[in-house]
C-alpha cells in the first residue's frame, strides 16, 4: 500500500512521516541533497530548472521502486502530486514546451507505478505556512514570500480537487489544528482510520508496534 503526503512547505509532511515511522510505517523521504542541479536552479533558473525538474520527476519513480516494502505500509513524505504542482509553477508561463516534456514524463511514469493508494492533503494557512519555514531558517528558503507559498498552495488545490473528481482516496487534514511540537499521538489514530478505510490488518502491517487511540481532528475524507 502506497500513501503519499500532499502539501507545500512548512505544511508538516515530514513531521507526520517521522510521526509515522515510529509506529511502524515505511516511510520513504525524499533527499533535496542529491539532486546535483538545484544549487545551479537557485542561481541560474532560465539554464537549470528543466533538468532539475526532470530529476524530480524521475526520482519519484526511484524512490517508489527502490524503498517501497512490499505487505507494508508506504508512505512518501513528498507527492507525486506536489512535484507537479511546482513543475506548473515554474513552467506554464516561462516554457510551456518543457512543461509539456515533463507531464509526459509524469504520466509515463505514473502510468508503471500505478496510483498511490491514499493521497494525505495537508492544509494550513499560506500565513501559518510562512512562519514555519521562518523558523526553520533553511538556506534556500530564505528568499521564498508569501506570494510564492499561496500561489503553489492554489496549484496543488487545482490538482487535489482533479484527483478527487478521477476517483483517487483523499483524506484531509488541517494541520493548524493537529500539529503541537514532539506529540506524536495523532499518528496513532491516523493509522487507525487508515486501517478501517482499506480493511487493514495493523497486527500484520505494523507488528508489535501496535497503535492506540487517541483523538485526531481531520477535515474529511474523499
Amino acid at each position: 500500500m502506497r500513501i503519499e503526503l500532499v502539501g507545500g512547505l512548512g505544511i508538516g509532511k515530514s513531521t507526520l512521516c517521522k510521526a509515522l515511522e515510529k509506529i511502524g510505517f515505511n516511510c520513504i523521504y525524499e533527499n533535496l541533497n542529491t539532486n546535483p542541479f538545484l544549487a545551479d536552479c537557485f542561481k541560474d533558473p532560465e539554464n537549470f530548472r528543466f533538468p532539475s525538474q526532470m530529476w524530480f520527476a524521475l526520482s519519484k519513480f526511484h524512490e517508489i521502486k527502490k524503498f517501497e516494502v512490499t505487505d507494508k505500509i508506504n508512505v512518501l513524505d513528498q507527492a507525486v502530486l506536489n512535484v507537479r504542482a511546482y513543475t506548473n509553477m515554474l513552467f506554464r508561463d516561462e516554457d510551456p514546451e518543457a512543461l509539456h516534456i515533463i507531464n509526459q514524463c509524469f504520466d509515463h511514469l505514473e502510468g508503471k507505478l500505478g496510483k498511490p493508494d491514499l493521497l494525505i492533503n495537508l492544509k494550513c494557512s499560506p500565513a501559518e505556512q510562512l512562519r514555519r519555514i521562518r523558523g526553520r531558517n533553511r538556506d534556500h528558503e530564505r528568499s521564498v514570500q508569501l506570494d510564492y507559498i499561496t500561489g503553489l498552495q492554489q496549484e496543488m488545490n487545482i490538482l487535489i480537487n482533479h484527483a478527487r473528481v478521477d476517483g483517487y482516496a483523499v483524506l484531509d487534514i488541517d494541520t493548524e489544528q493537529v500539529y503541537f511540537p514532539d506529540n506524536f499521538s495523532y499518528a496513532e489514530t491516523l493509522a487507525n482510520q487508515v486501517a478501517d478505510m482499506f480493511k487493514l490488518d495493523l497486527d500484520s502491517v505494523l507488528g508489535e508496534k501496535q497503535p492506540v487511540q487517541y483523538g485526531l481532528p481531520v477535515a474529511g475524507a474523499a
